[in-house]
């Protein structure tokens, strides 16, 4: 019977990378997007290459030491940036019914060794019989070892091996033995017929060099530094997270994680590093020397000069001085090096246009009861809700606040606050999504002109989602706005640059709405569509809780926006307004929906699972009067916090209909009011459902947690602490607080 060695053999590993350790740890990828740099990901070989408009292209890579040595002999034009060294297992493999058995046998015997035209292999040759010697002279026999055949690898036209020769020559006994650093499972083994004689560690450890082209160190030297400083931070990652960087490495090379010590040794979480140490260093020097003496390296270089010190001290700094993130630690987002699909936002269903109040609260009851079951699944695994998400916008749900002159339903913002409630009950992360989105056309309908109205509210009624660029980070806490909006030179409309983070709902949108300061330092709103050049939105969001709204960054560079795109969102703030409470009342409305609902599963809990206080006499831990007298507690907090909700979306509406001073002055009031109270209400809520529910609910397979990390990382955008002082100054001095920008 044929065998077909290749259908069951398992590749021998390439070098477990850092490049592709830093790239799985999910910052790199996240910040090459979010600083536009053009880099391209090759993950077979987990190089990097930056696209360049020029013919040219740079590389960055890891490439065995031998490989590197001469590349720089043939005068490359790259430099050295870094050095990794790590452990390899080696076998001896023979026929299950060979009479050797231990590797003193192997005297005066043909050991094969498989060899292709790579120029390591005489040096690989070397190493092998040095590995064998060293094992033989621990065994007693200090001279005379096996006589090595080189067996040469057939080639096919496209220069790749087109079989394995080395088991091959084995099998038909052309040797009685190959050195080998295959991997074969046990069962592989059987199947074949053979079995393993002795496993070592190879003499020298497999050596490998982080190049990178000269010029992009010439041209960019700060984005090599960058990548730099990330590996140098994953490398420092895999030390103190042992366990998870071999199961990382086991993935990179398709192996079994258990296999990973049996192949690369316990050790190597140790040696993801890749300074340049003096060990490594002295191995360089000395594989340089073998391979000239040897002749596979021809032409003479100096290796100090290969070595760009420069580039690897300011990397160091920056991963010292904390200017690159450290490793996010959790699975890379799909999302990281490319966007959605086009088909999630062109193929859809035409949006349902609702009728009035009474039809928008069935759409959102219909709505919360589709989402309700897969709620606590998203939130586990960080599933983006994409289905979810074109389903609000088909039922209507994005066009509830377009007034009803321009063909919406115009519902009233007591509605808005219930259907905010109602789904953010169902799913406190999909309840967020669409916040920002209504914010927006409110802006438009205060501030937009005649044309711009028409256009945008038919967009949203046709089921358009607007997303956000609102927010930015600095290192520095800097509040100001650094995004700018420029008239272009000699030419029709602006120009928009900035980063923008907390970009809640951007991912899912057709537009994004950024805020940028203009040439007289005023706050505008450029409407900019989602897929515009120059436009890049970051699945980035890594916060404990509203893990799948994709609060992540939104990148701008030279985004081109016409006249008619942009909005002078300063106006709004010239006189009374109520912009600011219709905002911040959705944001409450959201965090009572997720405090009903983690009330509710503390309920649930306590009258299915929870046991009575031991000594107590009860036959259910629902009857205790202490657990009572703590839901009424809970339970009344709760309804007034509801209560001072509604009566701060009628006066949002009573202000939106006779607005000055006095009604734009009491809903502001009212709301911040309501935001205080709901906060504090919902912190207490969600941390009282494992004080009444008790142990057994912090088991993670219920996931009560999410509602605490919702509402705690929830209530965190807008300080509630500050509405104490909004409030106390009208109680004590009749003086209302206005938001200004």
């Amino acid at each position: 019977m044929s065998i077909n060695i290749d259908a069951i053999r398992q590749a021998a590993p390439a070098v477990p990378s850092a490049i592709e350790l830093a790239y799985a740890l999910g910052e790199l990828p996240f910040d090459l997007r979010r600083r536009g740099i053009p880099v391209l990901r090759d993950s077979g070989s987990g190089s990097l290459r930056l696209k360049l408009e020029a013919e040219n292209a740079y590389d960055l890579r890891m490439e065995q030491a031998a490989v590197v040595l001469q590349r720089f002999a043939l005068g490359d034009d790259i430099r050295m940036i870094g050095l990794q060294l790590q452990e390899r297992r080696h076998v001896i493999l023979v026929p299950s019914a060979s009479p050797l058995r231990t590797i003193a046998d192997l005297k005066g015997v043909k050991l094969g060794i498989a060899v292709n035209h790579n120029p390591d292999n005489s040096i690989r040759t070397l190493d092998a019989a040095k590995t064998v010697n060293v094992a033989l002279h621990k065994a007693g026999i200090p001279t005379g070892g096996p006589k090595w055949v080189e067996i040469h690898h057939d080639r096919a036209s496209d220069g790749l091996p087109a079989g394995r020769r080395d088991l091959t020559a084995l099998l038909n006994k052309e040797v009685a033995a190959v050195y080998t650093d295959e991997i074969l499972s046990a069962e592989s083994r059987q199947l074949l017929g053979i079995r393993e004689l002795e496993g070592f560690f190879s003499h020298s450890a497999e050596l490998s060099v982080l190049t990178v082209s000269a010029g992009w160190i010439r041209e960019r030297p700060q984005e090599v530094e960058r990548l730099l400083a990330h590996l140098s931070l994953a490398s420092v990652w895999a030390v103190e997270n042992r366990t998870e960087a071999h199961r990382f490495a086991a993935r990179q090379l398709g192996v079994s994680e258990n296999a990973i010590p049996f192949i690369f040794s316990e050790r190597l979480h140790l040696q993801f590093g890749i300074s340049v140490t003096d060990d490594k260093w002295s191995r360089l020097v000395n594989l340089k020397k073998e391979m000239q003496e040897n002749g596979s390296l021809k032409g003479e270089f100096s290796l100090d000069e290969t070595l760009a010190l420069t580039t690897i001290h300011n990397a160091q700094l920056l991963a010292d001085n904390g200017e690159v993130e450290p490793p996010q630690r959790e699975p890379l987002s799909q999302f990281a090096e490319r966007d959605l699909p086009r088909s999630f936002f062109d193929e859809r269903r035409p949006a349902h246009l609702l009728q009035g109040d009474e039809d928008a609260l069935a759409a959102a009851r219909l709505f919360a009861e589709e989402i309700r079951p897969g709620a606590s699944a998203r939130d586990r695994g960080r599933k983006l809700p994409l289905q979810e998400v074109q389903r609000l916008a088909e039922l209507g749900l994005l066009g509830l606040v377009v007034p009803k002159a321009y063909g919406g339903p115009g519902v009233s913002t007591r509605t808005l606050v219930d259907i905010f409630k109602i789904i953010s009950h169902a799913d406190g992360s999909i309840g967020q999504i669409p916040q920002n989105h209504h914010f927006f056309v409110k802006t438009i309908e205060l501030i937009g002109s005649e044309e711009q109205k028409n256009f945008f509210f038919r967009e949203v009624l046709n089921g358009a989602q607007f997303g956000n660029g609102l927010a930015e980070r600095s290192s520095k806490g800097a509040r100001k706005i650094a995004t700018t909006i420029r008239k272009r030179e000699g030419e029709d409309g602006f120009e928009l640059n900035g980063n923008k983070y907390y970009s809640t709902g951007a991912l899912y949108s057709h537009w994004i709405p950024v805020t940028a300061l203009n040439e007289d330092e005023q706050r505008m709103t450029a409407f900019v569509p989602r897929h515009a050049p120059g436009v890049t939105v970051l699945d980035d969001w890594s916060g404990i809780g509203q893990r799948t709204t994709a609060s992540g960054s939104v990148v701008l560079r030279n985004v081109r926006v016409p006249d008619n795109y942009l909005l002078p969102h300063y106006q709004i703030f010239e006189g009374p307004q109520y912009f600011s409470p219709f905002g911040q009342i959705m944001h409450a409305a959201i965090d009572i929906g997720i405090a009903q609902a983690a009330l509710e599963d503390a309920a649930s809990f306590v009258r299915d699972h929870t046991r009575p206080t031991y000594g107590s006499g009860l036959a259910r831990a629902s009857e205790e009067p202490d657990l009572i007298r703590r839901f009424g507690e809970l339970g009344i907090r709760l309804q007034a916090a509801e209560a001072l909700l509604d009566r701060a979306a009628d006066a949002i509406d009573h202000a939106r209909e006779v607005l000055n001073t006095e009604t734009a002055g009491r809903a502001a009031l009212t709301v911040d009011s309501a935001k205080w109270l709901i906060t504090e209400t919902a912190i207490e809520i969600t941390n009282a459902l494992f004080e009444v529910a008790g142990t057994s609910s912090m088991d993670r397979k219920y996931n009560y947690d999410r509602h605490w990390r919702n509402i705690r990382i929830h209530t965190l955008h807008d300080p509630a602490r500050l509405k104490l002082h909004h409030v106390g100054k009208w109680f004590l001095h009749g003086v209302y607080h206005e938001y200004k920008i």
